[in-house]
């Protein structure tokens, strides 16, 4: 939650359109990867949306995609990491991090195509709610993935921000910067 309500300033101060999914409108709208990985975490999961419009586009310009994975901390879950494992994973938000930076400096580089940044984000952590190696969740637009290991999370959530890209952006290019 702390990672959208920056991407919120970060889109205000830099005159771009953000959308931020809750837990109610993620499974509303069936991002079942995002839930999945973000249901044993104290700090509840988003979906972040950044939108770039170059001035004088029309629906005909290209759209290219960024998809940055935002887990804000990775336990391993229930496949829990040794604890020499975890030191680092505070930066496992590092590719949401940088699709945002890139976000922030489109309008001052004067891109001349539509970009729009997806950055799913949860917290990986072990709870008596945790997701468990075998559960089966459904992604966005219906794809179903049987987890087997719980530390496999970002893959979890790039899926539904992927899905969500193809099905309704129309990307003439999508990067996944994981």
């Amino acid at each position: 939650a702390f990672l959208a309500s920056y991407a919120e300033e970060l889109a205000a101060e830099a005159g771009l359109d953000v959308t931020v999914w809750d837990e109610a409108a993620l499974a509303a709208d069936g991002f079942g990867g995002i839930l999945g990985v973000g249901r044993a975490a104290a700090s509840p999961p988003r979906l972040i949306r950044l939108d770039y419009t170059p001035a004088g586009s029309t629906k005909k310009t290209p759209r290219v995609v960024l998809v940055g994975k935002g887990i804000t901390f990775d336990s391993g879950g229930l496949s829990i990491k040794p604890a020499d494992g975890m030191l680092t994973m505070k930066r496992d938000m590092t590719g949401g991090a940088v699709v945002m930076s890139v976000m922030a400096a489109l309008g001052a580089l004067g891109c001349p195509v539509r970009v729009t940044g997806m950055v799913p984000t949860a917290e990986n952590a072990i709870s008596g709610d945790a997701l468990r190696p075998g559960d089966v969740i459904t992604h966005f637009g219906g794809r179903t993935t049987e987890v087997t290991n719980t530390d496999a999370e970002g893959r979890l959530i790039l899926a539904d921000a992927m899905a969500y890209a193809v099905a309704e952006l129309d990307p003439a290019v999508l990067v996944d910067v994981a």
